[in-house]
């Protein structure tokens, strides 16, 4: 009876596993976070081309400078509001970044601990295939004996 195979650094390998998982978790929202950024630039970057467009018709119809400064101004702040949010995105882009380095690493963290698993699981049956042809071999000797 062969005793079972225990791979005496399976609760590091497990705790490696564990924390591959968690940066993976970690690396999705990060990867949500900057597409959430890239939507709402987008819906700003829209707003504003409909503004610019508006802006556009009234000063053809003619309007009052009153009115005209109200369209700069809102223009003026609708573009320091792109300005933060893409300036946002870069901060959040870079952090995903940094996240992904992470898992990089944490992978092949944990891909050391399977190798070696694999790697010793085999020196396991090689050394229970040795134990069990010697014992053959002993078997056969004794039999031939008696």
């Amino acid at each position: 009876e062969m005793k079972k195979f225990c791979y005496s650094l399976e609760s590091v390998y497990r705790f490696k596993q564990n924390v591959l998982d968690k940066k993976k978790e970690e690396l999705a929202k990060k990867e949500q976070d900057v597409q959430k950024q890239k939507n709402l630039l987008e819906e700003l970057s829209d707003e504003l081309h409909y503004y610019e467009a508006e802006f556009e018709r009234i000063k053809k119809e003619g309007c009052s400078i009153e009115n005209m400064m109200i369209y700069v101004r809102g223009l003026e702040r609708m573009e320091k509001r792109i300005k933060k949010e893409e300036n946002e995105l870069t901060r959040l882009m870079v952090i995903a970044e940094e996240k992904k380095k992470e898992v990089i690493k944490a992978h092949m963290d944990t891909n050391t601990f399977e190798k070696l698993k694999e790697k010793r699981l085999e020196e396991y049956r090689v050394q229970g295939r040795k134990a069990e042809e010697s014992f053959i071999e002993e078997f056969v000797t004794h039999a031939m004996k008696a």
